[in-house]
Formats: C-alpha cells, sequence, structure tokens
C-alpha cells in the first residue's frame, strides 16, 4: 500500500532529475551562472531596501479637526514708522469674534527705523524709572523774552526761549481738526490762566502751553507726535529721561483731562521744581530711541476666515492717518507649530503634491513699503492642513500648514492700517505611513531569484545548442 503511494507521489513530481551522467557542464554556464547570482544578491538587497522603507499613502478628504480646534498664527512683523506709543493688534473672525488691542499673548518692542535692531525693553515692560536730572539754574537774559499772552500757541520762532526761562513747560499739542482736542480747548485754557495767575512769568517756574500741528508740524516730527491731543512734560528745555536701563524716554502725561487733573499735574510739576517723576503722577515715559515698533507673538483663533489689524489707535487720541506710513517687514507668519527638520523633510518627501522651500512662510523676509503716507495694506492668505500619520504611534499625528499669498496696496482716506486676512480650505490632504507586508516580500524574492535563473537558464541553453548545431554542421562538412 505504502510503495503504491510513493509511486503515485512519483508520478507527480515536478522537478523530476536528470542524471548527473547525462549533463554537461560549459564554461557559457559557468560564466552565466556567476552573473545569475551577483545579480539576484544585487536585486535581492534592492528589494530588501524597498521592503523596510515606508510607504504613503495620500488622500484629501473633507476637514476632519476635532470640533473646537483653534488655529495657532505666529507672527513677527516691523513697522518701521510706526510708534509703539500708539500701535495696536485688532483680530476678528467671521463669526463675529473680536478682540481689540491683543497685549496678552503679543509684545511690542520699540525699534531702530533703518536697521530694524531692537532698541529698548518692551512696550509691556516698561517700567517708572529713576530718571537722570540737572539741578543747574539755566542763565536766562530777560532782554530776550517779551512779554506774551499765555492763550498763544507755540511755534518754531518761540519755542527756545520759553524752554530756555522755564523750568517745567507743560505742551498740549494739538491739531485744530481733531474732536479731542477741541473738547480738551477750553479746559486747557482754563488750567492755563489759572496756572499762570499763581506762577507769574516772573517765578520762571512752570508754563502751560500749546502748539499747533497743523500750523507747525516740522516741530511736531521733531518731537514724534503721532496722535492728538498729545500732551508731553518738558524739563530745563527737553522731555528726555533716561530710566535705569539707559534708555531714553519721553515724559507724557496720559491721565485724566479734567480741570482738576490737569491743576494736580502743573502743581505737581511746579513743586517738583524740575525734577522728574518727583511727585508727578500719570506720568508715564515712551521711548524715543526708535520711531518703529515690532510685533512679536501669536494667536489662537477658530478655523474660520479672520482678520489680524494692524493700526494705530488710542483712547482719547486722534491719529493722523493721512501722515501714518504703514510700511512694514515680515520677519515670519505661519500656522501651526513650527515643523521639526524631521517632520519638514518627511511633509517634503511625502506631500502628493510636493512643496517649495518656502512651503510653510511664503511672507519670511518680504518687505512692503509704500511711497506715500496714508495708505493700507491687505494680505490675503489661503492655508490648507496637511497631517501625517505614523505607522508606530497613531496618535503621534502631526499637522503642518501651507499656504498662498496675494498681497496689494490702496490709498485710504481715513484709515491707514495693515491686514493679514487669512481662510482655512475646507479641503485637508492626509497622509498615512504604511509598510509593505511580508508576503509581497517573499513573492518579491521568488520572483527575483526564479526569474533570473530562468532567463539566464534559457539564455545557457541556447548558447550551448548553437554550438551543437555548429558542431553537427562542422561534422556534416567533413563527411
Amino acid at each position: 500500500m505504502a510503495r503504491k503511494i510513493v509511486s503515485k507521489l512519483r508520478h507527480v513530481d515536478f522537478y523530476r532529475k536528470i542524471p548527473s551522467d547525462l549533463t554537461e557542464a560549459t564554461l557559457a554556464g559557468g560564466s552565466l551562472s556567476i552573473a545569475a547570482a551577483v545579480f539576484i544578491a544585487f536585486l535581492v538587497v534592492a528589494e530588501f531596501k524597498s521592503f523596510m522603507a515606508l510607504e504613503t499613502e495620500s488622500h484629501m478628504v473633507v476637514d476632519r479637526s476635532p470640533p473646537g480646534e483653534l488655529l495657532r498664527v505666529n507672527f513677527n512683523i516691523s513697522f518701521p514708522a510706526l510708534s509703539c506709543e500708539y500701535a495696536t493688534l485688532d483680530v476678528s473672525d467671521a463669526i463675529g469674534s473680536k478682540k481689540l488691542n491683543l497685549t496678552k499673548t503679543v509684545r511690542k518692542t520699540v525699534i531702530d527705523e533703518v536697521s530694524l535692531r531692537r532698541v529698548g525693553r518692551s512696550v509691556e515692560d516698561f517700567q517708572r524709572p529713576e530718571p537722570k536730572y540737572d539741578d543747574a539754574v539755566v542763565d536766562f537774559d530777560d532782554e530776550d523774552f517779551d512779554e506774551e499772552d499765555f492763550k498763544q500757541s507755540l511755534n518754531e520762532k518761540t519755542w527756545d526761549a520759553h524752554m530756555k526761562h522755564y523750568d517745567v513747560v507743560v505742551v498740549n499739542f494739538f491739531a485744530p481738526w481733531c474732536s479731542w482736542c477741541q473738547q480738551l480747548s477750553p479746559t486747557w485754557e482754563a488750567v492755563t490762566q489759572a496756572i499762570h495767575e499763581k506762577y507769574p512769568e516772573s517765578d520762571g517756574r512752570i508754563r502751560m502751553a500749546k502748539v499747533d500741528c497743523v500750523a507747525n508740524k516740522k516741530l511736531c516730527v521733531e518731537h514724534q507726535i503721532t496722535a492728538y491731543p498729545s500732551i508731553r512734560i518738558f524739563i530745563h528745555g527737553s522731555d528726555d529721561v533716561t530710566n535705569v536701563m539707559g534708555q531714553h524716554m519721553h515724559l507724557a502725561y496720559y491721565g485724566d483731562r479734567t480741570m482738576e487733573a490737569l491743576t494736580r499735574l502743573a502743581e505737581q510739576a511746579a513743586v517738583a521744581q524740575g525734577k522728574p517723576h518727583h511727585g508727578i503722577t500719570q506720568a508715564s515715559t515712551v521711548s524715543q530711541e526708535g520711531s518703529g515698533c515690532n510685533f512679536q507673538g501669536m494667536i489662537l483663533a477658530k478655523k474660520v476666515p479672520g482678520t489680524l489689524h494692524f493700526s494705530a489707535r488710542a483712547p482719547g487720541h486722534s491719529v493722523d492717518y493721512m501722515n501714518m506710513n504703514m510700511s512694514h517687514h515680515v520677519h515670519h507668519f505661519y500656522f501651526g507649530n513650527k515643523p521639526t527638520p524631521r517632520r519638514r523633510k518627511a511633509l517634503v518627501q511625502y506631500h502628493p503634491l510636493g512643496l517649495t522651500s518656502d512651503w510653510s512662510d511664503k511672507l519670511s523676509g518680504m518687505a512692503f513699503v509704500s511711497n506715500y503716507v496714508g495708505a493700507t495694506f491687505e494680505h490675503y492668505l489661503q492655508t490648507v492642513l496637511t497631517s501625517i500619520q505614523p505607522k508606530k504611534n497613531k496618535w503621534a499625528r502631526f499637522d503642518a500648514y501651507e499656504y498662498t499669498a496675494q498681497s496689494h496696496t490702496y490709498d485710504t482716506a481715513d484709515h491707514a492700517s495693515v491686514k493679514f486676512t487669512y481662510k482655512m480650505s475646507p479641503i485637508q490632504i492626509v497622509v498615512n505611513e504604511k509598510s509593505k507586508p511580508l508576503y509581497h516580500f517573499i513573492t518579491a524574492m521568488c520572483a527575483v531569484v526564479g526569474g533570473v535563473f530562468t532567463v539566464l537558464g534559457m539564455l545557457d541553453s541556447a548558447v550551448y545548442s548553437a554550438k551543437s548545431l555548429k558542431k553537427k554542421v562542422d561534422l556534416g562538412k567533413q563527411g
């Protein structure tokens, strides 16, 4: 019974053997065998590397971001001609959310208008300094100083004489068209009259003055006046005080504008005998070393169309937008977290459409300059989310945002500003990492070994047959 089974198995043998005495080794066969071994080894190594490499599967889906997930917007922008004193950032979106004068996650820093370098501490970090002051008495020749009406505005011709004559000069820089200035005007006149009745000209201790910035534009530009009314306190002819960091600052007043508050300011300044911050409340300092401002920080916004709005604004002040220059330099502007070098490499490698070198920060290093004042800049950004899902850790998904940018400039008569409007694409690119199944590798190995062996075996057989045929032909000719 067993012999019958063995006999039947022999009949289905696919690999029948040829007796060794019927085989013949040839030089061509040896050469092809060595070539086959080398070729098979090369293909096995190549196939093994391909098997070990990760494959990706890319597809586009409707954005699968979790409900309520926030979009991080990162920025670092310098405004060479915008003073940090009134610079603000407002954020709004399409569903009605609005945040005015955002400061919690934004840092404003005074910068040099030419080099854009930082020249002091951030605006939020300013503290009341202990400034330097000069107790020396300034010599003055009464013959150079004429009797005058204290209600008259100072101008470029009378400025120096008044600064030399008085220890303290409190100046209201105003514009006739400013509604806040018009509201302040009668109060300022009343305070001026009361103070000069108490401290006459001969006393030389304090002077309440005002400057029309429309008629004396050069004088106001010299003192970096960008909004009206601006009340500055000049000590011995200068509003320059130096804080503990060695930074030069303007001495300005931001308190109430009632007669009581302004009278108290003047009384304190008069009693202080020209010593800044000695009992002068509601007086603050603003950097005068640079006329520019740098915004750096981030916001967390809902994934709906929104706008970052940079402009000059302050409560109780009117900004002259027609003379405002909103030129700016973008150091970086990108969405989400900045990818690590490994993730950046993976994004460039796996993205189905390919990525350019500046794919995550198209505006980086770009300068937008206006040839005229009063211009508004608008940047329109459309961003697409790409998500890569690693094979080994499904919870380690990382996202990256690519965006396109379109920018333009136009003239505005009422409100010069810079706007960054962004819009999220509803389409999300999902890239899944995956490895090849083991059976793919086994199949490939069989194909490599069998294919090379078969093809070169057929070639060897053809060569052998050709030689055999030639021998027969030669023998026939001899016979």
